[in-house]
């Protein structure tokens, strides 16, 4: 059974260089679960030369390894490609002689039915990492690295030794053949990673490092972050590479189990929309049952209804407006005429009948003499209290509406600032 893979991250950065001699298959954005193959080179040769040889190894890998699909990524495969890539060279260097000397390191991680099969040439570097732990970790083909396994150096002394970026294998040419180092893993399990990458990565990232990151329970967009923080603005040379999980292959069938159905499903009415949206005249044709009241009879019916409720509406206007309001003003108009003069004359007779008179209400009558000096004196202090407040005044009512009306006034008043 195939290996299932998660979303592939890939990446590719200039570092501190004038310019980038890494190249990545697929393209940076462009990998999918689908891609069975990632490749990692690093150009060799400065100025323009390193650029083009990762480009022709990239390319040239690529384009043979896609035109034999149904190949398991066999050894045999692999070194017919690198044969493929080298005659590129040839014929680059036949025709450009300036450009010889230029060279490339080589990455490859393939997953065949059976097993992932890598491959590589130089010191770019291939990683399998299980719940952080390093399962595989490919030997790098250069000058240090053959010190380090002679006992000539140590682990300290290689790190910043002088001839570190001495490699001992590269792509160049038939002139200069060679050979990719390749293993076929059997030993993988859902959850492995497999990390690719230049040398430039190495400069900051060890594989303690690499180990703890790749272990966490981060999710693995953050993890490449956390790898790629520890590279920025620390790293001279370019630095690129591929990072990949590898999924449960039974989890990734039982989703396909459902998911391609949807997928057809919702292509199948995605594709009914578009006949339908292109020839809605043609489905209206060939329709056999015809609609029971078209559409624009319909709205005939509803227009008339409206006008005739229209017309209605303005009759019963019009007849009230031209009916006859005399008898309404005549009774209504006098009347308060009527109270209005009574409310006057009333006014008036109380005025002028508490000059005199302040306390007599009712029809005058003639006081007994023993009772002459009471009457005369309760006459007095009505006269005083009239004096006061006269009936003909402001009434209760009317004092109290007029404060309303200034307070309100008062307090309707615009002020500066509010």
């Amino acid at each position: 059974m195939p290996y299932s893979i998660y979303p592939p991250l890939g990446f590719t950065f200039q570092g501190q260089r004038e310019n980038n001699e890494d190249s990545v298959y697929p393209e940076v954005g462009m990998a999918t679960p689908q891609n069975r193959f990632f490749i990692v080179c690093d150009g060799v040769g400065g100025a323009q030369k390193g650029e083009l040889a990762s480009h022709i190894a990239v390319s040239g890998f690529s384009d043979y390894l896609n035109t034999h699909t149904d190949s398991d990524f066999s050894e045999e495969v692999i070194g017919e490609a690198l044969g493929h890539v080298q005659q590129k060279f040839d014929e680059m260097l036949a025709v450009q002689h300036l450009l010889k000397g230029m060279a490339t390191t080589f990455t490859l991680v393939a997953f065949g039915e059976d097993a992932v099969h890598v491959g590589h040439i130089g010191d770019s570097r291939i990683y399998q990492i299980r719940n952080g732990t390093i399962i595989y970790k490919s030997e790098d083909h250069s000058k240090v690295n053959f010190l380090l396994k002679s006992g000539l150096i140590s682990a300290e002394q290689a790190q910043n030794h002088p001839e570190r970026n001495v490699i001992m294998r590269a792509i160049q040419g038939s002139h200069r053949d060679t050979k990719i180092e390749i293993h076929s893993l059997t030993d993988v399990l859902p959850g492995d990673y497999f990390f690719q990458c230049t040398d430039g990565v190495l400069e900051n990232v060890n594989d303690d490092a690499l180990s703890q990151i790749l272990g966490s329970e981060e999710t693995n967009p953050r993890k490449l972050q956390l790898i790629l923080n520890l590279c920025d603005g620390n790293t001279r040379d370019n630095y690129s590479g591929y990072l990949i999980q590898v999924a449960n292959n039974e989890l990734a069938d039982a989703a396909k189990e459902w998911i391609e159905p949807m997928q057809a499903m919702a292509q199948n009415a995605d594709n009914t929309m578009k006949f339908k949206s292109a020839a809605p005249d043609t489905v209206a044709l060939v329709s056999s049952t015809p609609p029971e009241t078209p559409k624009s009879n319909r709205g005939l019916w509803y227009l008339g209804g409206l006008v005739l409720i229209t017309m209605v509406s303005l009759g019963i206007f019009f007849l009230n407006k031209n009916k006859p309001k005399s008898t309404v003003s005549a009774t209504v108009v006098p009347v308060v005429t009527q109270e209005i003069d009574t409310l006057s004359s009333v006014d008036t007779s109380i005025a002028s009948e508490s000059e005199s008179a302040p306390l007599t209400a009712f029809p005058v009558v003639k006081v007994p003499p023993h009772l002459s000096p009471k009457i005369k004196a309760l006459k007095k202090a009505a006269a005083l209290d009239s004096a006061a407040v006269p009936f003909g005044g402001v009434t209760p009512n009317e004092t109290a509406f007029g404060k309303s009306k200034k307070d309100t006034a008062a307090s309707t008043k615009k002020t500066p600032g509010r």
